[in-house]
């Protein structure tokens, strides 16, 4: 009714094994909560209570406010709104940590009448707030001129100098946010190839068509694409893909709308650049298939798992087939020494299965002694310059896997991996950093602390207008919701924080290129900064968990940003 408000949380979809149990639930619970609550000293009739509805498992709580109806309300995963008023939810995977981290200050917000000019987050009226003191920490261009002068004089960032002086086109590691890559082609030419993918990074089908142009050294042209569940594709894209899958390739003026489809053509098409495929009279060869099919059944068995939480046995035994399969030649790939299209597929659902396993399952797939062979697949798929560029972290995985697959299913004992993954621990986001990492290992190329410090600083200065847009949007109007609050594009950037976070990022920047000795000078940057502590604060933790790898950075580098992120908001 007009007086009645729901909020819903809405389930995953049910399969058959878990009707019944939910409809055992239902008739045994129709009303799990009832009665009157205080919120922010006013009045609420609460009723919560389950339904069920096409298909989904409904948690609903109704409020009614004596004397006046609420205004249109929405409760999230990521946030909660009532009328304008809008609020993080604290603490919730993807959306960060709201300021305070409690749900009185939420409610508050949400329950306070706000006038113009005020921020509906905090409750402050942005105008009032006192401009910063911008001269504590070098401007950009200073810091620029920081960032090469440590590449110039250090011999420990050798490789730095080695990338500034080769164009991203043709740099030997792949390069996520190239729209173009020749290799060793002539500069000028027009390659026969455009592969659409996601603009996140995210999609592991585009990931093995990506891969094995990268292996094959293909020159190719690169179109970004939003996914689904983070924004609305191109009408110029629907034109070529109705339904909006992706990845799509356009090959010589033909359109190939499926993966597998892609990789069969460049295979075919290009026979003088590297074979990715053996000849089948070879015993490599032979195992070609076979080894398909096994990918495709631990596939089935991980996602199984991963979301319905049953099926543990037969993910762990197709685990174990796969650990076996990589005995059958001499080497560390599924075909022996050399790299195979076996490899480009089982890549992306490997480095997925390493990141959501411990993450929602707390069983740790990577670095268990149980898969010695996988474990020396990753070592050695980490020393290629295809995946070094590619390999995304176990943190941008496990928050871009449920928008796209509707959800995973918590069981086991994960929680320590959770808190370590999501940097609420009290060590994987905090300094000092440990060389190795934790249960996402760092690779043995990217343990120079200094160097990866140094590459963090150089992307956030060559970047920072657009980046200090994007955390300013912490402040911002929602816009229209999507499934990934991960990704939250369509929240607007508030401008009146602009200053702030700009001069936040300038001290963080300054702080990684001073090192973890760097803690003082932080603390005396923030007190002369007359930064509005608790607005820049949730600007720099909104751009924290919403850092992207490989999309980015590379995690080596992310984790030290994340962590030099957390040294300024601990100090704010």
């Amino acid at each position: 009714t007009q007086e009645d408000t729901r909020m819903e949380a809405i389930g995953p979809k049910l399969g058959v094994c878990r009707f019944f149990p939910a409809l055992l639930l239902l008739l045994l619970s129709p009303s799990l909560i009832s009665g009157e609550r205080s919120i922010m000293g006013q009045t609420f009739r609460v009723r919560s209570g389950l339904s069920f509805s096409k298909g989904r498992l409904m948690h609903g709580v109704d409020l009614n406010r004596a004397g006046s109806p609420l205004p249109y309300t929405m409760l999230s995963r990521s946030a909660a709104k009532i009328g304008r008023n809008r609020a993080s939810l604290p603490r919730l995977r993807g959306a960060g940590t709201a300021p305070g981290a409690n749900l009185g200050e939420m409610f508050a917000s949400l329950f306070t009448n706000e006038g113009p000019g005020t921020n509906t987050f905090t409750g402050i009226e942005l105008d009032t707030l006192p401009p910063p003191n911008t001269k504590v920490a070098p401007d950009w261009g200073e810091l620029e001129d920081l960032v090469k002068g440590f590449i110039e004089s250090d011999e420990e960032l050798a490789q730095l100098r080695e990338e500034d002086s080769i164009a991203p086109e043709r740099r030997e590691v792949a390069q996520s946010r190239a729209t173009l890559r020749l290799f060793d082609a002539p500069d000028g030419m027009d390659p026969d190839i455009v592969l659409y993918r996601d603009s996140a990074s995210w999609c592991p089908y585009c990931e093995k068509v990506w891969m094995m142009l990268e292996e094959k050294r293909i020159p190719y042209r690169v179109e970004f694409v939003p996914m689904s569940s983070y924004g609305r594709k191109p009408e110029s894209f629907l034109r070529i893909q109705p339904s909006g899958a992706i990845p799509v390739a356009i090959i010589d003026g033909k359109v190939f709308p499926e993966s597998n489809d892609i990789m069969s053509e460049i295979e075919d098409r290009y026979p003088s650049h590297t074979a990715m495929i053996p000849m089948r009279s070879t015993p490599e060869g032979q195992m070609f298939q076979p080894m398909l099919k096994l990918e495709r059944r631990l596939f089935s068995a991980w996602f199984g798992y991963l979301v319905t939480g049953f099926g543990e046995k037969d993910f762990l035994q197709a685990a174990d087939e796969t650990d076996k399969m990589l005995e059958k030649f001499d080497g560390p790939y599924f075909l022996g020494k050399n790299i195979s299209l076996v490899d480009c597929m089982f890549a992306p659902f490997l480095e997925r299965m390493a990141a959501s396993l411990p993450y929602y399952k707390g069983i740790v797939f990577r670095g268990n002694q149980r898969w010695q062979n996988i474990n020396r697949w990753f070592e050695a798929m980490e020393e290629r310059p295809s995946f070094r560029g590619i390999q995304s972290d176990y943190y941008t995985h496990v928050h871009d896997l449920p928008p796209q697959i509707g959800g995973c299913r918590f069981s086991g004992d994960y929680e320590s991996y959770l808190n370590e993954i999501d940097g609420t621990d009290d060590h994987s986001w905090v300094l000092p950093l440990s060389d190795e990492g934790g249960v996402e290992p760092v690779r043995l190329a990217d343990r120079n602390q200094k160097l990866q410090r140094i590459a963090a600083v150089k992307a956030l200065v060559s970047r920072h207008e657009p980046v200090v847009k994007f955390a300013a949007r912490a402040m911002g109007e929602s816009g229209r919701g999507v499934s990934a609050p991960f990704s939250d594009p369509y929240r607007q950037t508030e401008p009146r924080v602009i200053p702030y976070v700009d001069l936040a990022l300038r001290i963080v920047s300054k702080a990684m290129l001073m090192g973890p000795e760097a803690t003082a000078n932080v603390l005396e940057m923030i007190k002369q900064s007359d930064l509005p502590r608790k607005e820049t604060a949730t600007c720099l933790m909104y751009l924290r968990d919403r850092i992207g790898v490989p999309r980015d950075m590379t995690f080596a580098q992310a984790r030290q940003l994340r962590a030099y992120l957390n040294l300024v908001v601990d100090n704010l």
